[in-house]
């Protein structure tokens, strides 16, 4: 028997591969049987030589082999494709392969079959929601609608972290206390405990930007300021944002009707960081967006050399991109 799993979700393929170890270990009484190989230093030699050992007091032998595929070793690849032929009744095998094999490759090919491969590809948002539901109820917890959208905008498909997040989650409601809902983890708790990868108030502060909303611009400016975050992280941020709207901007003067997955996909862009824009973009010409970002790099220059005073260049600059009718210039005070 021959398996084959791969795929970007690195956190369920583990668990996949760790399920798998630990039946073959329950039913075989023991780890004597079971071979782990590193597809980046093993040998062909050594490959072969696990495969076609007998099994021990068994009736099979599970050797697993870890990013063959992924570690460019082609001279391998192709032996271990023609080898697989001859691989006997008593060894299962099977490769496990993190991030995104060659598929033009032999060994690809010859894996990528019918029933015998499965790939583990990043979760989608309402399959994102459905995984946290399912893990939380595993704990013997539960999880309000608003607090899960809140974990998967935080967090993403990062399954590493959220898994670890969860836990955490779980363990502050663990007291039944009437004031804090027993096991319920509710969007309060997500605030207060996990750190978005993507700042959400970012987002707001761009919003307000792109609406001309000076007065919201100016409350999320100092509510992230308020919040511990200094000038230069959040006009790294804006750069940043600015940044990803005229990639977004450009790809879609390019594909009128390219989804935010594609844009994901393409700009190489976190899919809820791409659906945020998604939806900012509409609000600014792809002229404009040149030339905000290149004043903004100016303006990101100017205040790292000290030239100007880092909160009232932020307050100013604030200013200029908020006005109605806002000039092409930004940052030649």
């Amino acid at each position: 028997m021959i398996l084959f799993f791969y795929g970007e979700d690195n956190y369920r393929l583990n668990q996949k591969i760790k399920a798998l170890k630990a039946k073959f270990i329950s039913a075989s009484l023991g780890d004597t049987n079971l071979s782990i190989l590193d597809g980046k230093s093993v040998t062909y030699d050594e490959i072969v030589r696990q495969i076609l050992a007998m099994p021990f007091l068994s009736r099979t032998r599970l050797v697993i082999i870890e990013n063959l595929l992924t570690a460019k070793r082609s001279d391998i690849q192709e032996k271990v494709a023609e080898f697989l032929k001859k691989i006997p009744s008593s060894t299962v095998l099977v490769f496990a392969e993190g991030g995104k094999p060659d598929k033009r490759t032999v060994l690809y090919k010859r894996l990528n079959q019918p029933g015998q491969a499965q790939e583990y590809k990043l979760l989608e948002e309402e399959q994102l929601k459905r995984w946290i539901k399912k893990e939380v109820d595993a704990r013997g917890a539960t999880i309000e609608s608003d607090a899960t959208s809140l974990l998967v905008e935080y967090i993403g498909p990062d399954l590493w972290r959220m898994a670890n997040e969860i836990e955490k989650l779980i363990a502050y409601r663990l007291p039944t206390t009437a004031n804090r809902g027993g096991k319920t983890i509710i969007a309060q708790d997500i605030k207060l405990l996990v750190l978005p990868e993507i700042k959400s108030n970012i987002f707001n502060l761009i919003d307000a930007i792109a609406s001309k909303n000076l007065p919201k611009a100016y409350q999320e400016l100092y509510r992230l300021l308020n919040s511990g975050e200094n000038e230069i992280y959040i006009l790294t941020m804006i750069v940043y944002q600015f940044r990803n709207l005229l990639i977004v901007k450009d790809l879609i003067e390019r594909s009128p009707n390219i989804d935010r997955w594609q844009i994901a996909k393409k700009a190489g862009m976190h899919p809820f960081v791409a659906e945020k824009t998604l939806y900012q973009v509409k609000n600014f010409t792809l002229e404009k967006l040149k030339s905000i970002y290149r004043n903004l790099l100016d303006f990101d220059y100017k205040i790292k050399t000290g030239k100007i005073e880092q909160r009232v260049a932020l307050e100013l600059l604030i200013f200029q991109l908020s006005q109605r009718r806002q000039s092409d210039k930004v940052g030649n005070f």
